[in-house]
């Protein structure tokens, strides 16, 4: 609780009732004077004139009712059946000036005059001091002399206003009588004053009031607040025999006395650290020969002792030494048989809890079941049907391959690209019709059929790329001699030298051939070559040749182009001898040469690839079979190992069997509990030997009963793993005790940390108190805070100063009622041997702002508030009280204001 300081004050009123000057009909007169002065359109003043002027403002007559906005709060709240006898009932209003503004007095002076609110709150027996009747109540000179009035002007002490550190501004009204425990209370929010203004009451003899609100309350016995429930806790140690109960062995009777412990326990029990002292040996071998299974003069076997593990370790559970306690002990099997009688009487609860939990398994089990007989059919079918060469499946499957779809595309698709030498219509119907076997296109294959293996074979071979060829340049119709043209070329290409003179030649010979518009040109680009190679100077052979080429070639119907080449030869011409340089014959060299191969754009298909994967996509009897992955698609939870085998779930139910147990056998939870002193506050710790045992017995009962009902559950399930209701305290995540059996080692014993899930504690530490102080509050909050005051928190405990308000709290992670009077608080992952370095705080609960009706005599309303405020409390015990049996009186253990600097001033 955030310290805050709060102030006081006796009344507030609106700025004009201070105007008020006295009092006509029941209503404040306000006297005064208004002047009134006028200005022209320049704004320059005129005429001014001042009259008096008297006006009524509203009185108590004139309220007929308050809105349902106008109260704030009420304590208690209505319908409360356990307030604190010596705490004032209120009623909190959220206009501050509400009280005291038709209250018939004249203005009082801010700081020093009193103003008497025109609304009190009368509380008081119904029936005897108050009588309800409509929108009225009769009061008896009882409940009004509990509840004198003043005059208008005189100071009432249970009305004041609030002001905190926020500017937050409460009005409240209370009732400061006293009052009985275990008495019915009726609350009236009534009119002090009547129509004329006097008090509505004067004590003596019964009035009718109007009644603006009301609600009624009970108060709680005995009498007391929390403080006075807290100051009657007494710490102290748990009694050695607390917590077990005595087992009596009669067919050994030199085993002496041996004790059974429950879910809760000592601190430290005796004998060994696990808190059972040893087992005698004939009693646990008398036991063992109880268990050996007997047989009847038939020698028919005789049903005997249940044999707990039976279900996680089939044939032989006592390999695992937790099993072997379970059975040999009968401690233990004690523990076990309470969780199997409770499965007894819970069977039809927990079943129906799980078939709950199943939802649609039985809707699942038919589906994977249908899905199972079909592809089986299917199977025998395929297995049929299917032919054993490869090619031939794939044949068979290739109308299909659009069907398949990749990223990429479909299997058809990619099969027949582009850069496949398949065909496109390789797998289509139409040639399946052609190549079918009968007709007389293949009457002449070999065998009278075409082998559509050998079909797809020799279709997916990639044709060879086409010879060189000079399509496009008619060099022959020009009178070029084309193999003498090519018997050039490879001289060129192999000695690295051009005979510029044929080339001139050529030229010339191409110009005589152009076309007679671009025959001028031609013969002048013929000319600049030979004077080039005449002079041995560079020249753009490649360009001049290939437009001397395109002159002789160029159709003469074609005017477009004509024209086109008159432009390009012209800005030749323009040009010349540029772009010519002396690599320009190189390039031609380099045009000579006979190219490098190109492998043709074709990647023939890896049939047998192919054939693995369209076989696979297609068979039904595989694990991707498309009909098992829609089937499988629709079903979450099953066993990735055995997809198809009959689900069988393991179903965790959500259900503290703590509970369970306290309703069946409740003295388990703590046996002797009934002897715990009333107000008495111990701390003991759980038993995970107990949880272990019950829960095994439990489970064991369940499966039986599942598997009886024909209800599907997975080999190994441990459906109860919750004993005490934890969870944890940053996620609110229930926590299990135990994990499954199936996960228990071998070589672990009962209450073993092999047998609590990852980081869960063996035991935790369990304050247990036993009184009426949860009774009357159970929203008490309930934590542990360090008394270690060293660095980091890891000095000694301190129990003579109060705990460092810094420290981290530790909340309970479970609690729980046992009876009526007695509660108790699981802290988990504090071992119960750390409680010494511990504070255990008990905090009043929230309850909004109070005022004891004891605690103040005074008639000024701030000073009867501030004497009245009740502090929160928080009640502080040493952690080394807890476990001391007979404690002495720690000076830092008992009462402790939770907000010490929140005392109200003024």
């Amino acid at each position: 609780m955030t310290d805050q300081q709060l102030t006081f004050r006796a009344w507030v009123r609106e700025r004009i009732a201070q105007a008020a000057t006295g009092v006509q009909d029941g209503r404040p007169l306000v006297s005064t004077t208004v002047t009134l002065a006028g200005t022209d359109a320049r704004g320059a003043a005129t005429t001014a004139a001042t009259r008096p002027v008297r006006f009524l403002l509203a009185g108590p007559a004139d309220v007929v009712g308050l809105t349902p906005a106008a109260i704030g709060r009420r304590y208690p709240a209505p319908g409360t059946t356990d307030h604190e006898s010596d705490r004032c009932p209120l009623v909190e209003f959220t206009d501050p000036a509400l009280p005291w503004r038709y209250s018939p007095a004249p203005g009082a002076t801010p700081g020093s005059g009193t103003t008497h609110p025109w609304l009190v709150l009368v509380v008081g027996v119904e029936g005897e001091e108050l009588t309800l009747a409509g929108d009225q109540v009769a009061l008896s000179p009882a409940v009004q002399a509990a509840h004198p009035l003043g005059a208008a002007a005189a100071p009432y002490p249970w009305a004041h206003v609030q002001d905190d550190a926020t500017g937050r501004r409460i009005a409240r009204v209370l009732s400061g009588r006293p009052l009985q425990p275990g008495t019915d209370y009726l609350a009236a929010l009534v009119p002090a004053f009547d129509a004329a203004g006097q008090r509505s009451w004067a004590g003596t003899g019964p009035v009718i009031v109007p009644c603006h609100d009301h609600w009624r309350f009970r108060t709680a016995t005995p009498a007391g607040s929390f403080e006075d429930l807290a100051a009657r806790l007494h710490p102290g140690g748990a009694d050695p025999g607390l917590g077990q109960a005595p087992l009596d062995y009669p067919r050994v009777p030199e085993a002496g006395g041996l004790a059974v412990r429950g879910a809760l326990g000592p601190l430290a029990p005796p004998g060994e650290p696990g808190g059972d002292p040893p087992l005698p040996g004939a009693v646990r071998a008398d036991l063992t020969g109880l268990r050996t299974p007997a047989t009847d003069p038939k020698g028919r076997p005789i049903v005997g002792l249940p044999r707990y593990g039976e279900a996680w370790r089939t044939g032989a559970p006592e390999t695992a030494a937790w099993a072997e306690s379970l059975n040999n002990d009968p401690r233990h099997r004690g523990a076990a048989g309470l969780g199997l009688e409770l499965g007894i009487r819970l069977q039809e609860e927990l079943v129906s809890e799980v078939s709950a939990s199943l939802g649609a398994l039985a809707e699942a089990r038919q589906r994977i079941a249908d899905l199972v007989l079909g592809r089986q059919a299917a199977g025998a079918v395929w297995e049929r049907r299917m032919p054993a060469e490869p090619l031939e499946r794939l044949w068979l499957l290739g109308p299909a391959l659009n069907r398949v779809v990749t990223p990429g595309g479909t299997l058809g698709e990619l099969a027949t690209a582009a850069d496949r030498p398949l065909p496109p219509g390789i797998f289509s119907t139409a040639a399946r019709r052609v190549l079918r076997t009968g007709p007389a296109r293949t009457a002449r294959s070999s065998a009278g059929r075409v082998r559509p293996g050998d079909v797809l074979a020799a279709a997916n071979q990639c044709r060879p790329a086409p010879p060189r060829a000079d399509d496009g340049v008619p060099l022959g119709e020009l009178g070029i001699d084309l193999d003498e043209l090519e018997e050039r070329r490879r001289h060129a290409a192999e000695t690295g030298t051009v005979d510029l003179d044929t080339a001139v030649e050529v030229a010339k010979a191409l110009a005589e051939r152009a076309d007679s518009r671009l025959r001028d040109l031609a013969h002048q680009i013929a000319d600049r070559l030979a004077e080039a190679a005449a002079a041995g100077t560079p020249a753009p052979w490649a360009r001049a040749l290939e437009l001397l080429v395109a002159a002789a070639a160029v159709p003469a119907a074609d005017d477009a182009a004509v024209r086109e080449l008159i432009t390009v030869m012209q800005r030749f011409l323009e040009l010349f001898p540029a772009p010519a340089e002396e690599g320009d014959l190189d390039d031609v060299l380099d045009g000579l040469e006979e190219p490098e191969p190109v492998e043709p754009p074709c990647r023939p298909v890896d049939l047998d690839v192919l054939t693995d994967v369209v076989v696979t996509a297609f068979d039904p009897t595989g694990p991707q079979a498309p009909a098992v992955v829609r089937v499988l698609e629709t079903i979450d939870g099953l066993d990735p190992a055995q997809p198809l085998a009959p689900p069988e779930p393991c179903v965790e139910l959500d259900r503290p069997v703590w509970a369970d147990l306290r309703a069946a056998f409740a003295e388990w939870l703590l046996p002797g509990v009934g002897s715990l002193p009333d107000d008495s506050v111990i701390a003991l710790a759980t038993n995970p030997r107990f949880v272990d045992a019950l829960l095994t017995g439990l489970n064991t009962q369940l499966l039986a009963e599942l598997r009886w009902r024909g209800v599907p559950v997975a080999t190994g399930c441990t459906p109860l793993r919750v004993f005490w209701d934890r969870s944890q305290a940053a996620t609110g995540a229930r926590v299990a005790d135990i994990t499954g059996l199936q996960h228990w080692p071998d070589d672990s014993d009962l209450g073993s940390a092999a047998h609590r899930p990852a980081g869960a504690a063996g035991q935790d530490l369990v304050v247990v108190v036993r009184g009426r102080l949860f009774s009357r509050y159970p929203a008490t909050v309930v934590y542990l805070i360090s008394a270690e005051h060293g660095a980091g928190g890891g000095g000694t405990a301190d129990f003579t100063v109060d705990p460092d308000p810094a420290a981290p709290r530790i909340y309970p992670g479970f609690q729980g009622r046992i009876g009526p009077d007695v509660v108790f608080f699981g802290f988990q992952g504090v071992e119960p041997a750390d409680v010494a370095r511990y504070w255990l705080v008990l905090e009043e609960p929230p309850a909004g702002y109070r005022f004891a009706n004891d605690a103040s005599t005074a008639t000024a309303p701030h000073s009867w508030a501030t004497e009245a405020f009740a502090h929160p409390v928080r009640v502080l015990i040493a952690g080394d009280r807890l476990d001391d049996p007979a404690p002495t009186p720690t000076p830092g253990s008992g009462l402790r204001p939770a907000d010490p600097q929140g005392a109200p001033s003024r």
